[in-house]
């Protein structure tokens, strides 16, 4: 793999933790460490084999409301007093957001093959530069304001 595409491949992985990691911190309770792993979760299909074939290719099945819905549904189950379920829907589901503007889209209904793509260049520099500004306004803004006032807000 050239260089050029592991660096983009890894500014883009980076650019969904940092949003995961700022939405959790901005609105809940949650260590936000959780929402930078769980904004870079769906992209683990980077992981799977190529035999597998669809959908376990990239932008798959991990791409999809079937796996936010799992995903959530699991962090309601940890009997917690932190709402992770919350910081899981903030997470992966910025992902999906952030995927679906991209010419190459989400297939959010998943298995019914109907997604949503956008032409915008998220993952270029522009649209990098604005998550990450973005995320880091929130957590300006976060950090100006006691974590019981988030809290409260429920």
């Amino acid at each position: 793999m050239a260089v050029e595409r592991v660096l983009f491949l890894t500014i883009a992985v980076l650019t969904h933790g940092i949003v995961g990691y700022a939405l959790v911190r901005a609105f809940t309770d949650v260590n936000p460490t959780g929402g930078f792993f769980l904004g870079i979760l769906p992209d683990v299909d980077f992981l799977f084999p190529a035999a597998w074939g669809a959908p376990f290719i990239h932008r798959g099945i991990t791409h999809t409301a079937l796996f936010l819905i799992a995903i959530v549904t699991v962090a309601s189950l940890w009997r917690s007093r932190k709402r992770l379920e919350l910081a899981s829907g903030l997470a992966v589901g910025s992902h999906l957001v952030i995927d679906s503007w991209s010419p190459m889209g989400v297939s959010w209904l998943f298995p019914l093959g109907i997604g949503v793509s956008g032409d915008l260049p998220v993952h270029g520099p522009t649209g990098t530069l604005v998550l990450w500004a973005l995320s880091i306004g929130l957590l300006v803004w976060r950090g100006q304001r006691p974590l019981s006032t988030v809290a409260d807000s429920r």
